[in-house]
């Protein structure tokens, strides 16, 4: 089949690309460029230049497509909110419309369990049928679902959609790529305190979360959405389990969300003044106030699919890590 696939040079697009073409599919990636398409090229995937905010950009790559899966967004919790809106809103309503318009078979959009706002306040597990818990703590989240809303309204005009929703993702390869950035901080002792750690998360290893969108491409129906979610465990839990495996002492700071805050209102105008990156992302510290715990039962039993418990991926991880590995 032929597959044009979003965010293609991504921490998961990366090896997304790199599956299908294993797997005898032709894979179309949408670039900038700017993008280092060296995997890419590397898999044997095509590397097609343009841009998500603008939808006349993709005409080329998507057409003659089977299936259209998006993958791009943006990510930076620092970034600017018309930046976010731009690619995560506008984006979602270009590719899903261009889709629509040119008869593409099949679309999968790859979303977040921050399009849900959060889990409940009492750290319980819920499912697809959530409710939204408004509201959201970051834009991040309010784009991710407002993009969602954009498909949702070509899939009633007939688009034949299906939505993914990954938790925090980890595992190689790509040591500044989901959460390795956060755990590679941990092992080489440079993480200062940790914030939220008593909130509940879910993490899914990158390669397992790559098979469950294969999965979906080959078992789902269409309409049928999948949270891809893997195990549960506090923050500050994994952060320790981080640093033991690694032989390093675990952040002794535990700090709340709101010292946090005002630790970033008085450091962060420091460190831009001398043109340095702010060390505290106060965009995305709101975000660790909630739990995010949500249970992939229905992947595991509608789509046979598994992921490796944080016992068998972590460790992984931080051999990764800690190797000369690229």
């Amino acid at each position: 089949m032929r597959v044009f696939v979003t965010g293609g040079t991504g921490y998961i697009g990366s090896l997304l690309c790199r599956r299908l073409q294993e797997d005898g599919h032709q894979v179309r990636a949408l670039v900038r460029s700017t993008s280092n398409t060296a995997q890419l090229q590397e898999c044997g995937a095509e590397a097609f230049v343009g841009d998500i905010t603008d939808r006349y950009s993709m005409r080329e790559a998507m057409s003659g497509a089977d299936w259209v899966i998006h993958a791009a967004a943006e990510l930076d919790f620092g970034a600017s909110v018309g930046r976010i809106e731009a690619a995560n809103v506008t984006g979602s309503e270009n590719v899903a419309s261009l889709a629509f318009k040119l008869g593409v078979g099949r679309v999968l959009l790859l979303s977040s369990i921050a399009a849900f706002g959060s889990s409940p306040s009492d750290g319980s597990p819920v499912t697809e049928d959530a409710r939204i818990e408004l509201p959201f703590p970051s834009a991040y989240g309010a784009t991710k679902r407002a993009g969602e809303q954009a498909f949702a309204g070509w899939a009633e005009r007939g688009l034949a959609l299906n939505v993914v929703y990954p938790s925090l993702v980890y595992g190689p390869p790509g040591r500044k790529g989901g959460l390795n950035a956060m755990l590679g901080a941990v092992i080489k002792g440079r993480l200062p305190a940790i914030v939220g750690g008593a909130q509940i998360t879910r993490w899914v290893y990158l390669q397992d979360l790559v098979s469950g969108l294969l999965g979906v491409m080959e078992r789902a129906q269409p309409g049928q959405n999948y949270l891809m979610t893997g195990d549960a465990a506090p923050l500050g839990e994994v952060v320790e389990k981080a640093a033991a495996l690694a032989g390093v002492d675990p952040p002794r700071k535990r700090m709340s969300v709101g010292r946090a805050k005002l630790m970033g209102r008085l450091l962060n105008p420091l460190f831009t003044l001398r043109g340095k990156r702010p060390p505290i992302n106060l965009a995305q510290l709101e975000s660790l106030r909630r739990h995010w715990n949500f249970e992939d039962a229905k992947a595991r039993t509608k789509l046979a699919w598994s992921s490796r418990a944080l016992e068998a991926g972590l460790p992984e991880t931080v051999r990764y890590l800690l190797s000369d590995s690229p």
